[in-house]
């Protein structure tokens, strides 16, 4: 029995020497692809365990290649449909579509009532006699005188002297010439010609006065302005080229006139008295001195020495001022 268990130790340490030669002599590229597979330690650590539980973990191996894709799988049959949901909220406006075309023209309307007769124009001033007319022609001439009867003839008699030659008829009047019918035909003509020539400055006077928008009217007088504003000279030439000149006031009526026209647009304006020619005595453009002033306290001072024109405050008070300065445009008709 002894024996027995000898030889079996003795065959068994051969066949692990015979098994570890072997091993010596693999290729390094066989131990190491060996090692990678099986995890295994190195050979003089011992053999490895049978199911490599306690062998160290090697390096990660390279990636493979990718698969080949898998079979596209059929179409789902599709769900039923689902209930309507809310009413979403508006979008917002489009762009305005292009103009259309202008639709047929209507039928004109019904005539408008007459609108109401306007007042009667301020009566215009007496217009300068005119040029006596040509000497009109003679009348016809007046008829004669009656002649007068002849007396009745003396009782015939014893025959005596020869009677007396009887009295002649006295003549009848001169008639009237025409001249007094010429006289009164010219009074007429002239009273019509007058009448003519006042309609005819009144017209031309209204003609001129509709080139500004806004005015106040003082008796015969009218005083318009455009709103704007301008230095002295160019508002003398605007109102000129209007057939007008600058506001000219030469009364307390005609100044409040002014007053109401300036307060109206918030504005002074300029006056047409000026006082370049003599430092300190405004006249008109006609030369002539002022009929009417309305100064502020203390004007005209001419402060700065070159205020040689005047404007008009909005309260109807009077200021010299320079004429460089920009004020609202009044003219005078």
């Amino acid at each position: 029995m002894l024996l027995l268990s000898l030889s079996a130790l003795l065959l068994l340490t051969m066949s692990l020497g015979s098994l570890g030669a072997q091993m010596k002599t693999y290729p390094q590229r066989t131990e190491t692809n060996i090692c990678t597979l099986v995890l295994c330690s190195p050979l003089e650590n011992g053999l490895p365990g049978r199911d490599g539980r306690d062998g160290r973990e090697g390096p990660r191996g390279e990636k493979g290649d990718p698969g080949l894709p898998g079979a596209v799988g059929q179409a789902g049959v599709p769900g039923p449909l689902g209930p309507v949901g809310p009413k979403g909220d508006n979008g917002s406006a489009g762009e305005p579509g292009p103009q259309g075309d202008p639709g047929p023209r209507g039928p004109p309307g019904a005539s408008g009532p007459a609108g109401r007769e306007g007042p009667s124009g301020s009566q215009g001033n007496v217009g300068p006699q005119g040029k006596p007319g040509p000497k009109g022609e003679a009348g016809p001439k007046g008829p004669g005188g009656a002649v007068g009867s002849q007396g009745p003839p003396g009782a015939r008699g014893p025959p005596g002297p020869k009677g007396d030659r009887g009295i002649p008829g006295d003549r009848g009047p001169k008639g009237d010439s025409g001249l007094s019918d010429i006289a009164a035909l010219r009074q007429q003509v002239e009273a019509l010609q007058g009448q003519v020539q006042r309609l005819q400055a009144g017209f031309s006077q209204y003609k001129k006065v509709e080139l500004f928008p806004n005015g106040r009217g003082v008796g015969e007088k009218i005083f318009k302005t455009s709103g704007f504003e301008k230095s002295f000279e160019d508002a003398q030439l605007v109102c000129t080229q209007a057939g007008g000149q600058v506001a000219s006031p030469r009364s307390a009526a005609e100044n409040t006139a002014l007053e109401q026209l300036v307060s109206a647009h918030n504005k002074s304006a300029f006056l047409s008295m000026t006082d370049t020619k003599t430092e300190g005595k405004f006249i008109y453009p006609t030369g002539e001195p002022l009929a009417y002033s309305n100064w502020a306290p203390g004007e005209p001072n001419n402060n700065g020495g070159a205020e040689n024109c005047v404007e008009i405050f909005t309260n109807g008070k009077w200021n010299d001022k320079s004429c460089r300065e920009l004020r609202l445009v009044v003219c005078e008709f």
